[in-house]
């Protein structure tokens, strides 16, 4: 059995004591230990955060899966994998794909288990209920302005916070998929309620480019 351990801290976390990698690593060893696995890879992710699933420890968690080198993945707690019930749900999904169980030691779920493979079940359950809602939400917006004769091809977006909050992280280097990223995960909402695309912010970020000299900020 290849049973691989993920570990992860974000800059921020990385001084608060019950989340450290160290702490993180020991726990693991010592849950594989009381069900008599090896471990074969125990994985990093220092200094990064759940904002997406693009990180060089989950690539590699996930490149190990998608080639069938792994039969469970081993966390301390769900967050260290993410916090998005989305992305959760996606990696779920490649997990039942992959036939990869996980195990999860703060929540006590392991589904390697009757019981904790049908709370992995109902997690992936809820992770797909709510990428309906948001896209039932999100059509339900587009009907509404259409049957109004409203222009809905692009989204009218004018928060001013938020507007400069694009520029700021475009300033700092970000790219729009990341800034939609984490728009999304900061759960602040759009004009219609979807999730935030790519494309519809750098429209935004094109459409408020600062002329005459004003200053977004």
């Amino acid at each position: 059995m290849n049973v691989v351990g993920y570990t992860r801290v974000s800059t921020e976390e990385q001084a608060r004591d019950g989340v450290s990698l160290g702490a993180q690593e020991d726990k693991i060893h010592a849950y594989a230990v009381v069900k008599d696995w090896i471990l074969t890879e125990l994985i990093r992710d220092a200094g990064h955060s759940t904002k997406s699933l693009k990180r060089p420890g989950m690539a590699r968690l996930l490149a190990l899966v998608e080639a069938g080198e792994v039969d469970v993945v081993m966390v301390y707690k769900l967050d260290r994998l993410t916090r998005s019930v989305l992305d959760l749900g996606k990696l779920m999904e490649l997990f039942k794909r992959k036939r990869v169980d996980l195990a999860s030691l703060q929540e006590s779920l392991d589904a390697t288990t009757a019981t904790g493979g049908l709370m992995m079940n109902l997690l992936a359950l809820v992770s797909q209920w709510e990428r309906k809602v948001i896209g039932e939400r999100t059509r339900d917006a587009l009907q509404h302005l259409k049957a109004q004769g409203k222009r809905y091809c692009h989204t009218v977006y004018d928060n001013v916070e938020v507007i400069t909050l694009m520029h700021r992280l475009r300033a700092q280097m970000y790219s729009y998929e990341r800034i939609a990223e984490y728009l999304n995960h900061e759960a602040i909402p759009t004009a219609f309620g979807g999730p935030r695309q790519a494309l519809v912010v750098w429209g935004i970020i094109q459409r408020t480019q600062p002329k005459h000299g004003r200053k977004i900020a």
